[in-house]
This record gives structure tokens, C-alpha cells and sequence, in this order.
């Protein structure tokens, strides 16, 4: 089995090629138009044909609803216009009239008329006889679309012949050509208010254009053609797509570009928002549909990748469904807010610099170059997002107590934020330059900045006052960490290392001995020791105290990025830029292993919270998983989409949880015994397929009908193994076993009763009714904790002699 894509429906299959999809105004049901003149009609319930459509002799070119969702008006390039019943699904009208096949179609706002457009001519029609009421005549080649104002009272075509016109419907005449000349033009759109014309060409251009005076208001440039417009659904702004694989977000008031969405690798032959108008679907001929966020311009989601090309794209009414027709004959679908609430919610712009857990590992912080954002651990949802600093940010973290967070900027200040708000409480003020890092001392309350200014800053958090202000750099100081007690504060730029008094402000020691750019610098557990790394290949271990050198590690072929204790502080781990990490052993000073996987240099590495394991990533797309008493590779994770630049390690209860970046944020959970190491995806906000091979999947759950459909287009075989289903084998395996060491009992192994099993079924089925995606989302993680309770109860019961006969 393989490419299941998150929030995927299983495709419909068709024997023509799906020239174009449409929904009904209530979402209950879609339409497809084929090739071979075909309409079909589904139950978007369950994906049942409802109805097969025949009677055009050649292709659909274009099918619509009305407003009441009763009717489908369907054109064909065999020159009719069919209207079709969705009650009784019989062809109440065929439209003849046109000399040459039909293009487009549209009813009224009213849905009284419908108007349509081919050869030179637009016809009106009324639906409920059939009878043509007017038919104007001004463009001088075909007709290709045909839209009415969102009143109804005008309605703007645009044809072959290189012109847009702006029809008066009650005064029957063509208000305004809007444009006499240049080159094909290849879409048109109106503004929801009814003010604004958009149309695109071939110019490499997208106009505006004022209905009441029919006069230009902005022309909007692209550097290749323009094949698509589209205005968002409160009118603000203006969606074009390009053939150079880009879509472009414009301000429809001003006709500045607001984003450029880049992403696709082939022609965009159409691009839709969504009903909310905070998602947009664009569909291209590189075989895929991409999801973007408007408000960031991130791609959420890459919807499919498909040899076949993307013909046409449309959201449901409510925006939770995509479907897009596809020239290999399918039709396919995606429930995209289900997944995009928990796991597509949020995307980066830039790639991510920083991962921190909160102390007590519930929430994650990840800085990209100009936002921080706070995770759900558990969930995978985006709870916060912190924007202020106006431009990059440079550092992030946690006060101890985990209540509030710190954050500097290229705007030269530091700002405090609630946890748990996202609300800034804070804005300290007074270097001069950029400031780099920041840290919280281990009591929490004062912190510690480092500055492009050359200057580090302390800061008592109790006043908001700067306390200290600690200078003697010569370079930039890129860093800050404070000593495990507190007592001091170590800051370093350059070749240069400076030990701080935090209570007087005085430079205890500077250590110096690097011959290039110092990039880490850590305390031992202890913090009597100091490790620092740098470009100049060598680890070296200072003692606080004296300040003088310890050891000299010596070994590395290539500039080292990163340098860590262990957390008994009897090991230190390096990591250098050509791929390889070393461990040494901190009392002889000798390498204890040399740990080579890595093809491109090695980004962080970080020692499980037990120290029996070192986790290094890699910008080879990968992070690896290493033993620290034999130095194999145990595992790794190969699940990402771009180089890995931080990971973090954190242990909760008992249980391992690895966060890891890639330009957006995974969560992992470790599980490690002494003969094998179990990894496994908890979430990924952009992991947009399942990828499985040779493999039998255990613990489904909440699998209906459509789901195992979609399962077996993939190539799943066989049924899924039900959890509770092996929690009942388990029962029968544990007490076998747990008998041979007890003594003989006249009492009876009963069976286990499988009222749970039952209660969480009866529960998934109705969750499965819930309409609403985000609460359907929480209460099916509500269920998986009571059938994860259920489990485990059982799991312990199993271990007496006598299953007992309830479950609380």
C-alpha cells in the first residue's frame, strides 16, 4: 500500500475524462462532466451515483446547479444546453438554438434564468419553460464565459474575439466594452459587490475594471501569461494564476501584489478560494493540487501528485472538501478541514531555527526567521502565534516556570509573552543593534540578552529594569547560557568566551584559544565545566573556576556546529559540518566513537534524557537515533521533506518524545528496549501522505466504509486489525503465562465481557455523524483515550487469575 494521502477520499473512477466538477449549493451532492458527453451525480454521504446523466453527443464543456439545488444546467460542444431534474433525473429542457458548441452557462442569482454562451452570441433562458427570452449579438467569436453580477442585473462575458462586455439585462443592451484590443484573454471574475470586473490574458496582465464607468482601475503584471482569475469572497483581494507555476495575491482597492505563492512546477490552469476565504486551492498541470494559506502564503498542503494533469478544482459550499477532475478519468477528493484542523493548521514561510520544549514538555516553541509558535504536544495544534518584532527573529525561550516566553529581534528589542495568551507583557528596550539570543536564569528571574551591539544585558524581571549592562566583546555576541546554579552567565562571539557575574556584572574570565568563529557553547551538569566548539575543528573543555583549557578535542575534519554534555556529564558529543559525530570521554580526553550515517553535515544533537542514547539531524533530510554504549545506529527517521535544522529531546511520565524541524515541525515517540527501538510519528503539520509497504497495520480505528475503499484503491489487502480485538488475545496470552507462575486455584478464567469494545464502536459511530470537523476532531481523541483506558485496564486485570467482569 502505498501514497494514502491525510483527509483523502477514495477517487471515482470514470470511463471519460472529467473535464469539469461542480457542487451543489448545499454540499449534499456533486457533479461531474465527462468527455463522452456524460453527467454524473453523487451522494457526497457516501459517494453513491445518484445519477448518470445521458444525452449530449459530445463533450460537457460545463455544468452548474441552480440556486435551489434542484436542477443541473449542463453545455456540450455538440451545441445544446441541457437542463436536468435532480428530482426525478430526467432532461426537463434541451436549449437548442446555438449554430456551434456551447461554452459556458450560469443561472441568474434568482435561479429564474439561466444564460449561456457560444458562437458570437449570448441567449437567455427561462427555466421553467425552456423559452429563449433575448439573444445578444456583439462579440465577434465564441463565447467562453458568462457570469451574473452578484444582484443580477448585469452579466459580463468574454470571447475569442480578444473583448469583455458588460451587459444591462432589464435595459437588454451592452453597457460597456471593456477591452478592444490585445491579447487572448483567458479568464473573467466579479467582485462580490457587484463594482469590479477582473479579467486576465495572455499580456501577462490581469485588469480591474469599474463597472459603473467601465473605466480601467489597476492593471496587475505577471512576467508570463495569466490563465486564471479570482476574486475572494468579501471582494478585498484578487487571486491570479500564472503559467510559470505562480499565483499571485493582489489588493483589489489599491492593485498592489500582496503575496506571491510559489510552489508548482508546471502551468496553473485554475485557482478558487475558499467560502471562509482563508485557504486557496490552485490546480496545475504538474498533476497536483496545492492548498495554500492566505494570511501566510504557506503552502498547508500538497493535496496529490499525480502523472495525470489537473483539469479543473472547487471547494464544498462549507470548505471542508476539495475535489478536482483529472484527465486519467478520476475524480478525486479530500476532506481538508478534518486534517488541516489537527495537523495542516499551520504552516512556515521560512524554515525553522529553534525547537525548545516547555519545562514541563506539554508545549513546543519553534522561532522561524520571523514568527514563534506555540504547539500542543499531544494534539499537534498550533495554540498560539507570536508576531511583534515586525521582521526576523533571532531568539526564543521558556522561563523556567514555563509561564511566560522570551523573544528577541532584528528590531533590537526583547518582548515577554504569556504562555498561555500569546498577549505581550513586556517590551525591553536599550540595545543599540540586533539581538541575537536570549535566556532565562535557572530561578527565572532575570534574563540575559546578547546583542550585535557587542553588549550582553541583564535584566531583573521583578522591575522590567536592566540591571547590568556587561560590555568587553570585541565581536558580536551570537550567544548566552547561564551556569546551572545561576550564579553566573556565560556569553561568547567570535573567537571569545566571557564568564559573568551576575550579581556584580564583573567579567570573571575570559577564555580564549579558538582560532575561528566560536559556534557552541554548553555547561557541564555540574557546572564546573565549560564545552565550546568551533569552525576551527576542535572541542575544548574550560574550567570555570580558573578559566583555564582542560582538554583539546582534536579529530574532526571540518568545522563543528554543535557541542553537548551528557546528562551525567562523563561524555561530551560533537557534531561537524561534513556529516560525522563524535563522542568522547570526558576523564581520558579520548574519542569513544566516531558515528558516520550522516551523507551532509550534521545540524544538532541532543542526548536522551536517560544519556543512553545521542540523536543527532542532518541536512540530509534525516535524524538518526545512536547507542551511546556501542555507537550503532538503533534508528532512523527518514520523513522529511527538507534538511533538519534543530531537534529536542524531552521524557514525560515514562515516555520518550523526540520533536524534530524541517521548515515545519514533527513530533515523534521513542520507545527503546535493550534488543530494539520502536519510532513512531505522533504528527507532522505538513506530512501529506502515508507511505506503507509489506506491512501489517494494527490498531485501526474508526475505519468506515469509505476509508477502507480508499485503503483497497491503494493496495491494501485483507481487513484491518481491530485494537480491542488484540487486547482480548492478550488477555488469553497474559494469563496463560501468568498461571505457570502461580500455584493451582480452584477458581475459573472467565472471559472477558466486551461491554468496552461495544460502548467505544457505538461511540465511533456516532461521532462519525457529527457534521462539524473540529468538534468531530476532539471527540474522536476523546475516544481514543477511553479506548486506550479501556486497554489498559483489561491489560491489568489479565494478570490475576480471574478476569473480572467489569470496566469501570
Amino acid at each position: 500500500m502505498t501514497g494514502v494521502q491525510f483527509g483523502e477520499l477514495p477517487y471515482l473512477k470514470h470511463g471519460s475524462e472529467v473535464k469539469v466538477c461542480a457542487y451543489s449549493p448545499d454540499g449534499k451532492s456533486i457533479a461531474a462532466g465527462l468527455a463522452d458527453g456524460k453527467v454524473v451525480v453523487y451522494s457526497t454521504s457516501n459517494w453513491e451515483i445518484l445519477w448518470t446523466f445521458e444525452g449530449h453527443r459530445y463533450g460537457v464543456r460545463q455544468i452548474v446547479f441552480s440556486p435551489d439545488r434542484n436542477q443541473i444546467a449542463s453545455v456540450s460542444a455538440d451545441g445544446t444546453a441541457r437542463l436536468w431534474d435532480i428530482r426525478t433525473g430526467i432532461c426537463s429542457h434541451i436549449l437548442n438554438g446555438h449554430d456551434k458548441g456551447v461554452h459556458a452557462v450560469a443561472y441568474s442569482p434568482q435561479g429564474h434564468q439561466i444564460a449561456s454562451g457560444n458562437n458570437k452570441t449570448i441567449k437567455l433562458w427561462d427555466v421553467q419553460t425552456g423559452e429563449c427570452l433575448r439573444i445578444w449579438i456583439g462579440h465577434t467569436s465564441d463565447v467562453y464565459n458568462v457570469i451574473y453580477s452578484p444582484k443580477g442585473s448585469h452579466l459580463v462575458s468574454y470571447s475569442s474575439d480578444r473583448t469583455v462586455r458588460l451587459w444591462d439585462i432589464e435595459e437588454d443592451k451592452c453597457l460597456h466594452v471593456l477591452r478592444e484590443r490585445g491579447r487572448k484573454i483567458t479568464g473573467i471574475a466579479y467582485s462580490p459587490q457587484g463594482d469590479q470586473i477582473a479579467h486576465a490574458s495572455l499580456e501577462c496582465t490581469v485588469y480591474l475594471w469599474d463597472v459603473a464607468t467601465g473605466e480601467c482601475r489597476h492593471t496587475l503584471r505577471h512576467k508570463d501569461f495569466v490563465l486564471s482569475v479570482m476574486f475572494s469572497p468579501n471582494g478585498d483581494q484578487v487571486a491570479s494564476a500564472c503559467r510559470d507555476g505562480s499565483v499571485r495575491l493582489w489588493d483589489a482597492d489599491r492593485g498592489v501584489c500582496i503575496q506571491t505563492l510559489s510552489g508548482h512546477t508546471s502551468i496553473i490552469r485554475r485557482v478558487v478560494y475558499s467560502p471562509q476565504g482563508d485557504l486557496i486551492a490552485s490546480a496545475s498541470g504538474d498533476g497536483t493540487v496545492r492548498l495554500w494559506d492566505v494570511e501566510t502564503g504557506v503552502c498547508r498542503q500538497t493535496l496529490i501528485v499525480h502523472p495525470a494533469s489537473v483539469s479543473s478544482v472547487v471547494f464544498s459550499p462549507k470548505g471542508d472538501q476539495v475535489t478536482s477532475g483529472y484527465s486519467d478519468k478520476t475524480v478525486r477528493l479530500w476532506d481538508v478541514r478534518a486534517e488541516t484542523s489537527r495537523h495542516f493548521s499551520i504552516g512556515y514561510r521560512h524554515p525553522i531555527r529553534d525547537i525548545k520544549f516547555s519545562p514541563r514538555g506539554r508545549y513546543i516553541a519553534t522561532r522561524d526567521d520571523s514568527t514563534v509558535r506555540i504547539w500542543d504536544r499531544e494534539r499537534g495544534i498550533c495554540r498560539q502565534t507570536l508576531r511583534g518584532h515586525g521582521s526576523h527573529v533571532f531568539g526564543v525561550a521558556y522561563s523556567p516556570q514555563g509561564d511566560l516566553i522570551a523573544t528577541s529581534g532584528l528590531d533590537r528589542t526583547v518582548k515577554l509573552w504569556n504562555a498561555e495568551t500569546g498577549a505581550c507583557t513586556h517590551v525591553l528596550t536599550g540595545h543599540s543593534e540586533s539581538v541575537y539570543a536570549v535566556a532565562y536564569s535557572p530561578q527565572g528571574d532575570q534574563l540575559a540578552s546578547a546583542s550585535h551591539d557587542r553588549t550582553m544585558r541583564l535584566w531583573d524581571l521583578r522591575s522590567g529594569e536592566c540591571s547590568h549592562v556587561l560590555i568587553g566583546h570585541i565581536d558580536w555576541i551570537t550567544g548566552v547560557v547561564y551556569s546551572p546554579n545561576g550564579n553566573q552567565v556565560v556569553s561568547y562571539g567570535g573567537t571569545i568566551i566571557r564568564i559573568w557575574d551576575i550579581k556584580t556584572g564583573v567579567c570573571n574570565h575570559t577564555l580564549t584559544g579558538h582560532d575561528e568563529s566560536i559556534c557552541d557553547v554548553v555547561y557541564s551538569p555540574q557546572g564546573d565545566r565549560i564545552a565550546s566548539c568551533s569552525k576551527d575543528t576542535t572541542v575544548r573543555v574550560w574550567d570555570v573556576g580558573t578559566g583555564e583549557c582542560r582538554y583539546i578535542f582534536i579529530g574532526h575534519n571540518q568545522g563543528l556546529h554543535s557541542v553537548t554534555y551528557s546528562p551525567k556529564g562523563d561524555q561530551i558529543a560533537s557534531c561537524e559540518w561534513e556529516g560525522s559525530v563524535r563522542m568522547w570521554d570526558i576523564e581520558s580526553g579520548t574519542c569513544l566513537w566516531t558515528l558516520t550515517g550522516h551523507t551532509l553535515g550534521v545540524t544538532r544533537i541532543v542526548y536522551s534524557s536517560g544519556g543512553d542514547m545521542l540523536i543527532s539531524a542532518s541536512d540530509d533530510k534525516s535524524v538518526r537515533l545512536w547507542s551511546v554504549t556501542s555507537g550503532q545506529c538503533r534508528a532512523v527517521i527518514q520523513d522529511f521533506k527538507d534538511q533538519v535544522t534543530d531537534i529536542a529531546w524531552i521524557e514525560d511520565c515514562g515516555i520518550n518524545y523526540l520533536a524534530a524541524s524541517d521548515g515545519s515541525v514533527g513530533m515523534w515517540q521513542v520507545k527503546t528496549g535493550e534488543e530494539d527501538c520502536q519510532v513512531s510519528l505522533r504528527w507532522m503539520p505538513t506530512k501529506g501522505a502515508l507511505d506503507v509497504k509489506d506491512a501489517t497495520i494494527q490498531d485501526v480505528q474508526g475505519l468506515n466504509q469509505v476509508d477502507k475503499q480508499l485503503l483497497r484503491q491503494r493496495g491494501a489487502v485483507g481487513e484491518p486489525v481491530g485494537r480491542l480485538h488484540e487486547a482480548s488475545k492478550k488477555l488469553v496470552t497474559m494469563t496463560s503465562v501468568m498461571s505457570k507462575f502461580k500455584a493451582p486455584s480452584e477458581r475459573t478464567l472467565e472471559r472477558p465481557n466486551v461491554m468496552g469494545s461495544e460502548m467505544v464502536e457505538q461511540l465511533q459511530q456516532r461521532v462519525g455523524q457529527v457534521k462539524d470537523p473540529s468538534l468531530r476532531s476532539i471527540l474522536s481523541d476523546f475516544i481514543q483515550d477511553i479506548d486506550g483506558f479501556i486497554e489498559k485496564v483489561a491489560l491489568l486485570d489479565s494478570t490475576e487469575t480471574v478476569v473480572k467482569d467489569t470496566v469501570p
